[in-house]
């Protein structure tokens, strides 16, 4: 996996524009480079995924991930459709060799049908904005 530098920046910033006000209003700069720095951002492909590791058990909505599990907090490709987005994550998949997590909007359809297509099972709920935003909780399990 090709592990993203502060030079990569501009061109992480770029994959995620047309996504912005859609799915990542909440992405900053700032975010982005301190994920950099902790070596938790993967640029491959025109592909992006910021990820971490719990370093403790860990609430997902109504489920619970523990210690060592992975977690994918945005995954965003340049080109959808184009095979990229999925080639990149099941790399991923093998090299973390771990439960992985994520979260997403639960009227994000394209998003949902991807993770499925890509091996994580829906196993739970969540919610944003003091429940206004549902959400749905997948796993990838090794």
């Amino acid at each position: 996996m090709n592990l993203a530098t502060i030079a990569d920046l501009d061109t992480i910033k770029s994959i995620f524009a047309p996504y912005a006000k859609a799915y990542f209003p909440h992405i900053r700069q700032d975010y982005i480079c301190r994920k950099i720095e902790a070596n938790n951002v993967i640029i491959e492909d025109g592909v992006v995924i910021i990820f971490g590791v719990y370093k403790k058990k860990q609430k997902i909505g109504n489920m619970e991930a523990v210690r060592g599990d992975a977690h994918i907090g945005q995954i965003v490709t340049l080109s959808q459709g184009a095979g990229n987005a999925s080639k990149v994550l099941n790399k991923f998949f093998e090299e973390v060799n771990t439960n992985v997590w994520l979260t997403v909007r639960s009227s994000n359809d394209r998003a949902r049908s991807f993770y499925v297509k890509n091996g994580m099972k829906e196993v739970g709920s969540i919610d944003w904005a003091s429940g206004t935003i549902p959400g749905t909780v997948y796993k990838y399990e090794i």
